[in-house]
Protein backbone atom coordinates (compact mmCIF):
# COMPACT_ATOMS: atom_id res chain seq x y z
CA UNK A 1 0.00 0.00 0.00
CA UNK A 2 0.98 3.13 -0.94
CA UNK A 3 0.80 7.02 0.63
CA UNK A 4 0.99 10.82 -0.72
CA UNK A 5 0.31 13.42 1.37
CA UNK A 6 0.15 16.79 -0.28
CA UNK A 7 0.44 20.09 1.71
CA UNK A 8 -0.85 23.60 2.02
CA UNK A 9 0.10 26.64 4.06
CA UNK A 10 3.01 27.33 6.82
CA UNK A 11 5.69 25.58 8.37
CA UNK A 12 3.79 23.88 10.91
CA UNK A 13 1.66 22.02 8.15
CA UNK A 14 4.81 21.00 6.64
CA UNK A 15 6.31 19.79 10.08
CA UNK A 16 2.92 18.40 10.54
CA UNK A 17 3.25 15.99 6.88
CA UNK A 18 6.18 14.96 8.35
CA UNK A 19 4.71 13.62 11.27
CA UNK A 20 1.59 12.41 9.32
CA UNK A 21 4.22 10.75 6.81
CA UNK A 22 6.16 8.97 9.91
CA UNK A 23 2.62 7.62 11.13
CA UNK A 24 1.83 5.83 7.77
CA UNK A 25 5.46 4.55 7.51
CA UNK A 26 5.04 2.87 11.01
CA UNK A 27 1.69 1.06 9.82
CA UNK A 28 3.94 -0.30 6.55
CA UNK A 29 2.94 2.11 3.70
CA UNK A 30 5.24 3.26 1.26
CA UNK A 31 5.21 6.75 -0.27
CA UNK A 32 4.09 6.80 -3.67
CA UNK A 33 5.71 9.23 -6.61
CA UNK A 34 2.01 10.47 -7.46
CA UNK A 35 -1.33 10.08 -7.47
CA UNK A 36 -2.12 7.54 -9.93
CA UNK A 37 0.51 5.57 -7.54
CA UNK A 38 -1.57 6.10 -4.49
CA UNK A 39 -3.51 3.78 -2.68
CA UNK A 40 -3.90 6.81 -0.38
CA UNK A 41 -4.02 10.64 -0.60
CA UNK A 42 -4.14 12.68 2.61
CA UNK A 43 -4.78 16.44 2.01
CA UNK A 44 -2.87 18.52 4.33
CA UNK A 45 -4.97 21.80 4.14
CA UNK A 46 -4.49 25.50 5.08
CA UNK A 47 -7.72 27.91 5.89
CA UNK A 48 -6.10 30.96 6.77
CA UNK A 49 -7.17 32.68 3.69
CA UNK A 50 -10.08 31.86 0.98
CA UNK A 51 -7.83 31.15 -1.79
CA UNK A 52 -6.26 28.74 0.45
CA UNK A 53 -9.38 26.68 0.60
CA UNK A 54 -10.40 26.92 -2.99
CA UNK A 55 -6.97 25.36 -3.81
CA UNK A 56 -7.81 22.38 -1.89
CA UNK A 57 -11.62 22.16 -3.48
CA UNK A 58 -10.21 22.01 -6.79
CA UNK A 59 -7.77 19.28 -5.79
CA UNK A 60 -10.61 17.11 -4.26
CA UNK A 61 -12.29 18.08 -7.78
CA UNK A 62 -9.72 15.87 -9.40
CA UNK A 63 -9.80 13.12 -6.70
CA UNK A 64 -13.30 12.10 -7.51
CA UNK A 65 -12.44 11.69 -10.94
CA UNK A 66 -9.52 9.62 -9.89
CA UNK A 67 -11.70 7.56 -7.60
CA UNK A 68 -14.31 6.85 -9.96
CA UNK A 69 -11.66 4.58 -12.35
CA UNK A 70 -10.05 3.35 -9.10
CA UNK A 71 -10.14 2.42 -5.44
CA UNK A 72 -8.79 4.86 -3.36
CA UNK A 73 -9.38 6.22 0.20
CA UNK A 74 -8.88 10.32 0.33
CA UNK A 75 -8.39 11.79 3.74
CA UNK A 76 -8.28 15.43 4.64
CA UNK A 77 -6.37 16.97 7.66
CA UNK A 78 -4.65 20.65 9.03
CA UNK A 79 -6.69 23.23 9.68
CA UNK A 80 -9.62 23.02 7.26
CA UNK A 81 -10.25 20.25 8.46
CA UNK A 82 -10.51 21.23 12.20
CA UNK A 83 -12.51 24.31 10.61
CA UNK A 84 -15.13 21.97 8.45
CA UNK A 85 -15.39 19.17 10.20
CA UNK A 86 -18.60 16.90 9.18
CA UNK A 87 -19.44 19.80 6.45
CA UNK A 88 -16.49 18.36 4.82
CA UNK A 89 -18.35 15.37 3.51
CA UNK A 90 -21.77 16.97 3.04
CA UNK A 91 -19.23 19.40 -0.05
CA UNK A 92 -17.01 16.78 -1.02
CA UNK A 93 -18.52 13.40 -0.11
CA UNK A 94 -15.82 11.52 -1.86
CA UNK A 95 -13.90 12.35 1.04
CA UNK A 96 -13.36 8.78 3.38
CA UNK A 97 -11.85 10.47 6.81
CA UNK A 98 -11.20 13.42 8.10
CA UNK A 99 -8.46 14.68 10.75
CA UNK A 100 -8.09 17.60 12.89
CA UNK A 101 -5.06 19.24 13.67
CA UNK A 102 -4.98 18.44 17.38
CA UNK A 103 -5.59 14.08 16.66
CA UNK A 104 -2.84 13.63 14.48
CA UNK A 105 -1.66 10.32 16.21
CA UNK A 106 -5.16 9.31 15.33
CA UNK A 107 -4.46 8.74 11.68
CA UNK A 108 -3.61 4.89 11.63
CA UNK A 109 -6.82 4.11 13.49
CA UNK A 110 -8.84 6.40 10.81
CA UNK A 111 -6.81 4.79 7.65
CA UNK A 112 -7.91 1.37 9.04
CA UNK A 113 -11.59 2.20 10.01
CA UNK A 114 -12.03 3.68 5.92
CA UNK A 115 -10.36 0.86 4.76
CA UNK A 116 -12.66 -1.77 6.28
CA UNK A 117 -15.04 0.46 4.67
CA UNK A 118 -16.21 2.39 7.32
CA UNK A 119 -17.93 5.70 5.95
CA UNK A 120 -16.97 9.17 6.70
CA UNK A 121 -14.72 8.70 9.67
CA UNK A 122 -13.47 11.87 11.14
CA UNK A 123 -11.59 13.04 14.31
CA UNK A 124 -11.51 16.37 15.14
CA UNK A 125 -10.53 16.02 19.25
CA UNK A 126 -8.70 17.64 20.96
CA UNK A 127 -6.17 15.58 22.29
CA UNK A 128 -4.16 17.12 25.40
CA UNK A 129 -0.60 15.43 24.59
CA UNK A 130 -1.03 16.32 20.62
CA UNK A 131 1.87 18.73 20.82
CA UNK A 132 4.19 15.74 22.66
CA UNK A 133 4.17 13.81 19.12
CA UNK A 134 7.14 11.39 19.51
CA UNK A 135 9.90 13.01 17.46
CA UNK A 136 11.46 9.64 16.31
CA UNK A 137 8.11 8.88 14.26
CA UNK A 138 8.87 11.95 12.81
CA UNK A 139 9.81 11.07 8.74
CA UNK A 140 12.15 14.09 8.39
CA UNK A 141 12.44 15.92 4.53
CA UNK A 142 15.59 15.78 2.67
CA UNK A 143 16.03 19.63 3.44
CA UNK A 144 18.88 21.60 4.58
CA UNK A 145 16.63 22.83 7.68
CA UNK A 146 14.60 20.91 10.43
CA UNK A 147 11.91 21.91 11.62
CA UNK A 148 10.77 21.48 15.66
CA UNK A 149 7.33 22.22 16.89
CA UNK A 150 8.03 24.26 20.54
CA UNK A 151 4.42 25.43 20.80
CA UNK A 152 0.63 24.53 19.51
CA UNK A 153 -2.28 27.01 19.07
CA UNK A 154 -2.82 30.80 20.62
CA UNK A 155 -4.03 32.64 23.45
CA UNK A 156 -4.54 35.67 21.19
CA UNK A 157 -7.80 36.78 19.46
CA UNK A 158 -7.09 38.82 16.58
CA UNK A 159 -10.27 39.54 14.61
CA UNK A 160 -9.76 38.32 11.45
CA UNK A 161 -7.73 34.95 12.39
CA UNK A 162 -8.81 31.49 12.21
CA UNK A 163 -6.08 29.82 14.34
CA UNK A 164 -7.71 29.67 17.52
CA UNK A 165 -10.18 27.71 16.02
CA UNK A 166 -7.94 25.58 14.31
CA UNK A 167 -5.05 25.27 16.36
CA UNK A 168 -6.42 25.91 19.90
CA UNK A 169 -5.27 27.46 22.72
CA UNK A 170 -1.36 27.72 23.78
CA UNK A 171 0.24 24.10 24.86
CA UNK A 172 3.83 24.01 25.15
CA UNK A 173 6.35 21.12 25.01
CA UNK A 174 8.92 21.06 28.01
CA UNK A 175 12.04 23.10 27.02
CA UNK A 176 14.01 19.77 27.63
CA UNK A 177 12.28 17.96 25.28
CA UNK A 178 12.76 20.56 22.76
CA UNK A 179 16.60 20.46 23.25
CA UNK A 180 16.80 16.69 23.39
CA UNK A 181 15.13 16.68 20.14
CA UNK A 182 17.69 19.11 18.38
CA UNK A 183 20.32 16.92 20.26
CA UNK A 184 19.27 14.02 17.89
CA UNK A 185 18.51 16.24 15.02
CA UNK A 186 22.32 17.07 14.90
CA UNK A 187 23.20 13.91 15.18
CA UNK A 188 21.24 13.06 12.16
CA UNK A 189 23.02 16.04 10.53
CA UNK A 190 21.44 18.80 10.60
CA UNK A 191 23.04 21.86 11.66
CA UNK A 192 20.04 24.12 11.06
CA UNK A 193 16.74 23.88 12.89
CA UNK A 194 13.58 26.31 12.76
CA UNK A 195 11.35 26.69 15.97
CA UNK A 196 7.59 26.54 14.93
CA UNK A 197 4.66 27.46 16.62
CA UNK A 198 1.89 30.00 16.07
CA UNK A 199 3.02 32.49 18.35
CA UNK A 200 6.35 30.91 19.44
CA UNK A 201 8.02 33.63 21.70
CA UNK A 202 4.87 32.97 23.90
CA UNK A 203 6.60 29.92 24.62
CA UNK A 204 6.87 29.29 28.81
CA UNK A 205 7.36 25.48 28.55
CA UNK A 206 9.48 25.83 31.92
CA UNK A 207 11.28 28.41 30.76
CA UNK A 208 11.30 31.56 28.42
CA UNK A 209 11.31 31.71 25.26
CA UNK A 210 14.43 33.41 24.97
CA UNK A 211 15.92 31.24 27.63
CA UNK A 212 15.02 28.37 25.13
CA UNK A 213 16.88 29.69 22.49
CA UNK A 214 20.31 30.12 24.89
CA UNK A 215 19.50 26.77 26.02
CA UNK A 216 19.31 25.48 22.14
CA UNK A 217 21.80 27.62 21.24
CA UNK A 218 24.56 25.41 23.80
CA UNK A 219 23.88 22.01 21.57
CA UNK A 220 27.16 21.37 20.04
CA UNK A 221 27.27 21.02 15.92
CA UNK A 222 24.06 23.16 15.73
CA UNK A 223 24.83 26.38 13.39
CA UNK A 224 21.77 28.52 13.32
CA UNK A 225 18.51 28.79 15.01
CA UNK A 226 15.13 30.41 13.48
CA UNK A 227 11.99 30.71 14.44
CA UNK A 228 8.77 31.29 13.28
CA UNK A 229 6.53 33.20 13.95
CA UNK A 230 5.73 36.17 16.48
CA UNK A 231 3.11 38.59 18.03
CA UNK A 232 4.53 42.03 18.76
CA UNK A 233 2.98 41.42 22.26
CA UNK A 234 5.50 38.85 23.53
CA UNK A 235 8.19 40.30 21.75
CA UNK A 236 10.06 41.46 24.89
CA UNK A 237 13.92 42.96 25.41
CA UNK A 238 15.04 39.78 26.97
CA UNK A 239 14.17 38.06 23.31
CA UNK A 240 15.65 40.99 21.52
CA UNK A 241 19.22 40.77 23.97
CA UNK A 242 19.15 37.22 22.78
CA UNK A 243 18.49 37.80 19.11
CA UNK A 244 21.20 40.77 19.29
CA UNK A 245 24.12 38.69 21.34
CA UNK A 246 23.49 35.18 20.34
CA UNK A 247 25.95 34.08 17.43
CA UNK A 248 23.48 30.58 16.54
CA UNK A 249 20.42 32.84 16.60
CA UNK A 250 20.41 34.07 12.60
CA UNK A 251 20.12 37.79 12.29
CA UNK A 252 16.72 37.47 10.62
CA UNK A 253 13.32 38.69 12.64
CA UNK A 254 9.36 37.97 11.13
CA UNK A 255 7.83 40.19 13.52
CA UNK A 256 3.53 40.88 11.85
CA UNK A 257 2.48 44.24 11.99
CA UNK A 258 -0.42 43.89 9.88
CA UNK A 259 -1.68 47.37 9.66
CA UNK A 260 -0.07 50.74 10.48
CA UNK A 261 -3.28 52.32 11.29
CA UNK A 262 -4.24 52.38 15.31
CA UNK A 263 -8.05 52.33 14.20
CA UNK A 264 -7.55 49.16 12.17
CA UNK A 265 -5.36 47.47 14.79
CA UNK A 266 -8.17 48.60 17.31
CA UNK A 267 -10.52 46.71 14.97
CA UNK A 268 -8.43 43.60 14.43
CA UNK A 269 -7.57 43.61 18.18
CA UNK A 270 -3.82 43.39 17.90
CA UNK A 271 -3.63 44.84 21.27
CA UNK A 272 -0.55 47.05 20.36
CA UNK A 273 -0.79 50.62 18.67
CA UNK A 274 1.91 51.75 15.66
CA UNK A 275 4.41 53.63 18.62
CA UNK A 276 4.12 50.15 21.01
CA UNK A 277 5.00 47.87 18.04
CA UNK A 278 7.99 50.30 17.01
CA UNK A 279 8.95 50.49 21.27
CA UNK A 280 9.35 46.85 20.74
CA UNK A 281 11.62 47.19 17.89
CA UNK A 282 13.60 49.21 19.47
CA UNK A 283 14.46 46.94 21.93
CA UNK A 284 17.10 45.41 19.18
CA UNK A 285 19.01 48.59 19.96
CA UNK A 286 22.08 48.99 17.47
CA UNK A 287 21.79 45.28 16.27
CA UNK A 288 18.57 46.20 14.37
CA UNK A 289 21.01 47.53 11.66
CA UNK A 290 22.60 44.11 10.67
CA UNK A 291 19.37 42.28 11.41
CA UNK A 292 17.13 41.75 8.62
CA UNK A 293 13.24 42.53 9.20
CA UNK A 294 9.91 41.56 7.54
CA UNK A 295 6.51 41.86 8.59
CA UNK A 296 2.77 40.44 7.36
CA UNK A 297 0.24 43.39 6.14
CA UNK A 298 -3.43 42.92 5.62
CA UNK A 299 -4.71 45.06 3.27
CA UNK A 300 -8.57 46.25 3.16
CA UNK A 301 -9.84 45.46 6.79
CA UNK A 302 -13.49 46.26 7.12
CA UNK A 303 -13.15 50.05 7.74
CA UNK A 304 -10.07 50.43 6.18
CA UNK A 305 -10.20 54.13 4.88
CA UNK A 306 -7.75 55.52 2.17
CA UNK A 307 -6.17 57.58 5.00
CA UNK A 308 -5.87 54.64 7.19
CA UNK A 309 -3.92 52.83 3.70
CA UNK A 310 -1.64 55.83 3.88
CA UNK A 311 -0.63 55.17 7.29
CA UNK A 312 0.64 51.65 6.62
CA UNK A 313 2.65 53.06 3.90
CA UNK A 314 4.24 55.68 5.86
CA UNK A 315 5.21 52.70 8.83
CA UNK A 316 6.41 51.52 5.85
CA UNK A 317 8.68 54.05 4.76
CA UNK A 318 9.38 54.32 8.97
CA UNK A 319 10.72 50.70 9.48
CA UNK A 320 11.48 50.11 5.81
CA UNK A 321 11.06 46.24 6.15
CA UNK A 322 13.91 44.21 4.21
CA UNK A 323 10.70 42.16 3.40
CA UNK A 324 6.75 41.64 3.56
CA UNK A 325 4.40 39.56 3.21
CA UNK A 326 1.12 41.09 1.99
CA UNK A 327 -2.51 40.24 1.21
CA UNK A 328 -6.02 41.40 0.96
CA UNK A 329 -8.51 40.74 3.69
CA UNK A 330 -9.99 37.11 3.49
CA UNK A 331 -13.04 36.52 5.63
CA UNK A 332 -13.18 33.58 7.67
CA UNK A 333 -15.98 31.97 8.90
CA UNK A 334 -16.95 31.90 12.80
CA UNK A 335 -14.03 35.03 13.11
CA UNK A 336 -15.61 38.32 14.89
CA UNK A 337 -14.00 40.32 12.19
CA UNK A 338 -17.57 38.86 10.13
CA UNK A 339 -19.80 41.49 11.74
CA UNK A 340 -17.48 44.33 10.74
CA UNK A 341 -19.08 46.19 7.68
CA UNK A 342 -17.21 45.17 4.90
CA UNK A 343 -18.04 47.42 1.39
CA UNK A 344 -14.48 48.82 0.21
CA UNK A 345 -14.55 47.53 -3.68
CA UNK A 346 -12.69 44.77 -4.50
CA UNK A 347 -10.87 46.68 -6.99
CA UNK A 348 -9.81 49.42 -4.64
CA UNK A 349 -8.36 46.79 -2.11
CA UNK A 350 -6.44 44.86 -5.41
CA UNK A 351 -4.75 49.06 -5.94
CA UNK A 352 -4.20 49.14 -2.28
CA UNK A 353 -2.39 46.11 -2.19
CA UNK A 354 -0.75 46.57 -5.91
CA UNK A 355 1.08 49.68 -4.40
CA UNK A 356 2.51 48.40 -1.21
CA UNK A 357 3.95 45.73 -2.71
CA UNK A 358 5.49 47.69 -5.58
CA UNK A 359 7.22 49.67 -2.62
CA UNK A 360 8.56 46.46 -0.96
CA UNK A 361 9.56 45.54 -4.06
CA UNK A 362 11.92 48.75 -4.16
CA UNK A 363 12.97 48.27 -0.29
CA UNK A 364 13.81 44.64 -0.72
CA UNK A 365 16.34 45.80 -3.67
CA UNK A 366 17.82 48.17 -1.69
CA UNK A 367 18.42 46.16 1.06
CA UNK A 368 19.59 43.15 -0.93
CA UNK A 369 21.87 46.03 -2.55
CA UNK A 370 23.22 47.07 0.43
CA UNK A 371 24.35 43.41 0.77
CA UNK A 372 26.95 43.54 -2.24
CA UNK A 373 30.65 43.03 -1.62
CA UNK A 374 29.82 41.44 1.62
CA UNK A 375 31.64 38.35 2.28
CA UNK A 376 29.45 36.00 4.22
CA UNK A 377 28.22 32.07 5.28
CA UNK A 378 25.40 31.01 3.08
CA UNK A 379 23.39 27.36 3.75
CA UNK A 380 23.67 24.94 0.40
CA UNK A 381 20.05 24.66 -0.06
CA UNK A 382 20.08 22.49 -3.58
CA UNK A 383 22.33 19.02 -4.19
CA UNK A 384 22.66 20.23 -7.70
CA UNK A 385 23.29 23.39 -9.69
CA UNK A 386 19.18 25.51 -11.11
CA UNK A 387 18.41 26.03 -14.26
CA UNK A 388 20.92 28.30 -15.60
CA UNK A 389 23.93 26.57 -13.60
CA UNK A 390 23.62 28.25 -10.26
CA UNK A 391 23.35 26.82 -6.88
CA UNK A 392 20.84 27.78 -4.35
CA UNK A 393 22.06 29.15 -0.96
CA UNK A 394 21.08 30.82 1.77
CA UNK A 395 22.27 33.59 4.45
CA UNK A 396 21.51 33.80 7.94
CA UNK A 397 19.07 36.90 6.75
CA UNK A 398 17.02 34.79 4.99
CA UNK A 399 18.59 35.72 1.56
CA UNK A 400 18.31 33.55 -1.21
CA UNK A 401 21.43 33.50 -3.06
CA UNK A 402 22.41 31.99 -6.50
CA UNK A 403 26.01 31.05 -6.35
CA UNK A 404 28.41 30.57 -9.32
CA UNK A 405 30.15 27.50 -8.79
CA UNK A 406 33.00 26.36 -11.16
CA UNK A 407 32.27 23.42 -13.54
CA UNK A 408 32.39 20.00 -12.00
CA UNK A 409 32.55 21.14 -8.78
CA UNK A 410 29.89 19.75 -6.55
CA UNK A 411 28.57 21.58 -3.15
CA UNK A 412 27.76 19.77 0.08
CA UNK A 413 24.52 19.50 0.40
CA UNK A 414 23.07 21.14 3.86
CA UNK A 415 26.97 22.41 4.44
CA UNK A 416 27.40 26.28 5.15
CA UNK A 417 29.46 27.87 2.41
CA UNK A 418 31.88 31.20 2.30
CA UNK A 419 30.54 33.64 -0.24
CA UNK A 420 30.74 36.90 -1.81
CA UNK A 421 27.89 38.77 -2.96
CA UNK A 422 28.57 40.16 -6.55
CA UNK A 423 25.02 41.27 -7.12
CA UNK A 424 21.54 41.85 -5.98
CA UNK A 425 17.58 41.93 -7.45
CA UNK A 426 14.62 42.21 -5.69
CA UNK A 427 13.94 38.55 -5.06
CA UNK A 428 17.58 37.27 -4.42
CA UNK A 429 21.25 37.80 -4.43
CA UNK A 430 23.47 36.56 -6.71
CA UNK A 431 27.00 35.46 -5.21
CA UNK A 432 30.39 33.51 -5.84
CA UNK A 433 32.21 31.22 -3.80
CA UNK A 434 34.76 32.90 -1.52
Amino acid sequence: MKYLIETWGCQMNDHDSEKLAGLMEKEGFQAAEGVEDADVVLLNTCSIREKAVNKVYTELGRLREEKKRRPLLVGVTGCLAQQEKAGLFRRAPQIDFVLGTMALQQLPRLVEEARAGKARVMDTGDYPDNHLFPPETTLRHSTAKALVTIIEGCNHACTYCIVPTTRGVERHRPWKDVVAEVEDLVAMGFREVELLGQNVNSYLGGCTFAQLLDRVAEVEGLEWIRFTTSHPMNFTEELARTLATNSKVAPFLHLPVQSGSDAVLRRMRREYTVEQYLERLAYLGGARERIHLSTDFIVGFPGETEADFEDTLALLERVRYDQSFSFVYSPRPGTPALRLADDLPQAEKSRRLTRLQARQTELTLESNQRMVGRSLKARVESKGALDGGHWLARTGEWKNVHLAVPEGRRLPFGELVDIRVTGAGPHFLRGELA
